[in-house]
Order: structure tokens, then C-alpha cells, then sequence
């Protein structure tokens, strides 16, 4: 089976794809086989006959993780990309499952698995005071899921969709160099890896004892920059969130109550906001009294995005900052992030 699976998820010669799917209504003509996380182009299309029903066949270089779309900009599931006959079927409430090759069907026990722990996570009530150790909890299992399943698939596709997307979250610079090596070369050599190599060079610009890297900020009482918030404080928490984002939603209490507790002593906090609604983001700062400062990233790419200047790979995610303008922490949840600055100006 380990033999099967590797050659099915890691043949030189690229992947001959063939994929039956059903859509659950009329809700499309025209489906997309797009590759997730690069430059490339829709590998194939195929028409949505009268039965709702599609086969989109075609050859991509290398293994992959794909996503299929329909013609009205709906993204429908994703896949590994594999050479098995596969079929895309409903799965509600989830949306669909594509299935049929030891690839996908290895891959889809794992998905279910971290599913199931997102959404108990979600589950969770934020005013319950204990919604905080149940949420680390969730999160140490879901890592202990997701780095088991990296090493038993460390020669396959599954294991780089796995580290790429899932595990390398929360790790140094070092650390995802460290698991980067650990993969033979043939998965090395795959172009969202070796973009990959390429992204933690950006990430470790960002690495505490770094200097922070200034940026503009479009923030609610007009144009500004990371300079000139930082400028005069003695420490700046960079906080990087969305109103869509859960967990950030957690960590809301805790920076409410360290601003109160410092801000007359040199302490801000400039948030940034990924939404891509402006209107959405000005209303919860205002309805929630965010009363530090507050920016909105803008850009949605390139070298002014915030996201990429800080690498980052999810959210939350915040850099504390001193008065030299350098960074001495990073990523300071909860009670870890009061503990910190309780440490710097005293109780």
C-alpha cells in the first residue's frame, strides 16, 4: 500500500487526472480544475450536462493540491491531484469530497479528523471562561494530528499539503527548515515547495531580535505608517485579525484589558485587519471600543500587503515591539501576552 501510494502521489512523469462529479443542483454550467498556491492557470474545464452531472480529464506536471470552481466564482472542494479515476460527490453540510484513489482517501480520514476538532473549537462560547483551556487543548491535538500524519506520508503529496498548510503554522524559520530537509528531494523539487523555501527566507525577517519592517497603514482616522505609530511608545503590539476569525475573537478580552492596564504608560496597539470588507471592520471597531489603532489592509497583494511583508500564515498573529524597534516576541496569546507586558512595566 505504501509503494501504491507513493508512486500514486509522487510520479516523475506527472498526473494524468480524471474526475466524474455531481453537482446538488442547477447551480452551475461549467466547472474549473484550478491548482491551489501558484502562478498556474485552470488546468481544465468541463461542461455541467443536464444531470448536474461533470468529467474533467487532463494532465498536470507534477502532484498537487487543486481546487475545482464553478462558473459563478463558487470554489467547490479541493483535491490532491493523483492518477486514480476520482469522483466528486455531495457531502453536506461540508460541501463535497472528492474520493476514489488511495491519495485522496488517505487524505480525507486525516481531514475529517482535524474537521471534527475545528469545529468543537467553534463550538465554543468566548465569554465562557474556560473556552481558553479548551481551545488550547483542541489546538495541541490538532498539531499532534497533523505532525503524525506529516511523517507517515513524508514521501507523498499528503504530507507536503499537510506541512505546507497545516503544520509549518507556529513554527520558527529553523523549525520549518528543520522539517523542510526532511523531505527526499523529489518533494523538495515541487513548486509550492520550493515557493515554500522561498517564503521562510520572508518569515525570518520577522524573527524576534529582527528589526520591524515598516509599512502604510490605512487605518480609520486616515493615512498613516507603522513608524509613526511606533514612534514615542515604548512598546507597539502589532496585531494582525479579521471579524471572520474565531480565535481572534478570543483574544479580544485580553487586548481590551492590556491597553486599559497600559496605555498611559507607553503601550499601543496597531491592529490590522484582513477583511476585505471596509464597512464590516469600521463597525466592529466601533461597536466593540477598539479604541488603539486601527488599519485595514487594503492592498490584497504584492509588497505593500501586510501578509506579506510579516509572512504571515494565519490569524491571529501579532510581533511586540520595543522602543529600538525591535521585536522581542511574537504571537502572545491570552494570558501570555498580559504575563509579558506585566514582566516589562510592572504590576
Amino acid at each position: 500500500m505504501a509503494a501504491a501510494l507513493s508512486a500514486a502521489a509522487g510520479c516523475s512523469h506527472g498526473i494524468d487526472f480524471d474526475i466524474e462529479g455531481h453537482l446538488a443542483d442547477n447551480a452551475a454550467s461549467k466547472v474549473y480544475l484550478v491548482v491551489e498556491k501558484t502562478t498556474a492557470d485552470t488546468l481544465a474545464t468541463a461542461v455541467v450536462d443536464g444531470d448536474n452531472r461533470f468529467r474533467i480529464t487532463g494532465h498536470a506536471d507534477e502532484p498537487a493540491t487543486a481546487v475545482i470552481c464553478d462558473d459563478n466564482g463558487n470554489t467547490l472542494t479541493s483535491l490532491l491531484l493523483e492518477n486514480s479515476a476520482l469522483r466528486m460527490r455531495p457531502a453536506f453540510p461540508q460541501g463535497y469530497v472528492v474520493e476514489g484513489g488511495p491519495v485522496n482517501d488517505k487524505y480525507n480520514i486525516v481531514a475529517r479528523r482535524l474537521s471534527d476538532i475545528t469545529d468543537e473549537a467553534y463550538r465554543l462560547d468566548p465569554s465562557d471562561s474556560l473556552s481558553r483551556e479548551r481551545f488550547d487543548a483542541l489546538a495541541a491535538k490538532y498539531r499532534d494530528i497533523v505532525s503524525t500524519a506529516v511523517d507517515d506520508n513524508i514521501d507523498n503529496i499528503i504530507g507536503v499539503e499537510l506541512f505546507l498548510y497545516h503544520e509549518s503554522k507556529g513554527m520558527s524559520a529553523g523549525q520549518m527548515r528543520s522539517r523542510f530537509e526532511q523531505f527526499p528531494a523529489k518533494m523538495r523539487e515541487l513548486t509550492s515547495m520550493r515557493r515554500f523555501s522561498e517564503y521562510i527566507d520572508i518569515y525570518e525577517r520577522t524573527e524576534v531580535g529582527q528589526k520591524y519592517i515598516d509599512m502604510p497603514l490605512h487605518t480609520i482616522s486616515g493615512d498613516s505608517s507603522l513608524a509613526q505609530v511606533c514612534d514615542g511608545k515604548r512598546l507597539v503590539l502589532l496585531d494582525f485579525w479579521a471579524t471572520w476569525c474565531y480565535p481572534c475573537m478570543l483574544e479580544l478580552p485580553y487586548l481590551r484589558k492590556a491597553y486599559e492596564h497600559y496605555a498611559l504608560q507607553g503601550f499601543e496597539i496597531c491592529s490590522i485587519s484582513l477583511d476585505r470588507s471596509a464597512e464590516r471592520w469600521r463597525k466592529f471597531v466601533i461597536r466593540n471600543d477598539m479604541l488603539w489603532t486601527n488599519a485595514i489592509d487594503m492592498h490584497g497583494g504584492g509588497d505593500t500587503c501586510a501578509v506579506e511583508t510579516y509572512g504571515l500564515q494565519s490569524i491571529p498573529a501579532n510581533f511586540l515591539i520595543a522602543e529600538d524597534g525591535t521585536i522581542i516576541a511574537r504571537n502572545l496569546r491570552g494570558e501570555k501576552l498580559l504575563a509579558e507586558l506585566e514582566r516589562y512595566f510592572g504590576n
